[in-house]
């Protein structure tokens, strides 16, 4: 896993890269969680453009991101899922909670 960082104005967005699976979810959670820290007046945008895989530990990783941003009043966003992630998301109700761009 493999993650870049774009900001402007007061939106970071976090391009993945790879496999988010339970191999890497604990190193991805902590980077987006010191992430979310440092830009402490921004939303999250989570671009999944490049994301190839994700499995349930995945879904963990997104769901604990979007809690400690909404406990901060902030806002959080998925982009580009290829299909196979958007199944998964949409499965598993994260489009209920989380918007899509």
């Amino acid at each position: 896993m493999q993650i870049k960082v774009k900001q402007q104005d007061n939106v970071i967005t976090a391009l993945l890269y790879g496999e988010l699976d339970h191999h890497s979810a604990q190193e991805t959670r902590e980077y987006l969680d010191k992430l979310i820290a440092k830009f402490r007046n921004s939303d999250l945008v989570l671009d999944l453009k490049n994301l190839s895989f994700m499995d349930s530990s995945g879904i963990g990783v997104i769901i604990g991101r979007y809690k400690k941003l909404k406990s901060d009043g902030r806002r959080m966003y998925v982009a580009n899922p290829n299909r196979q992630i958007d199944k998964v998301m949409g499965l598993s109700g994260l489009y209920s909670i989380i918007k899509k761009l």
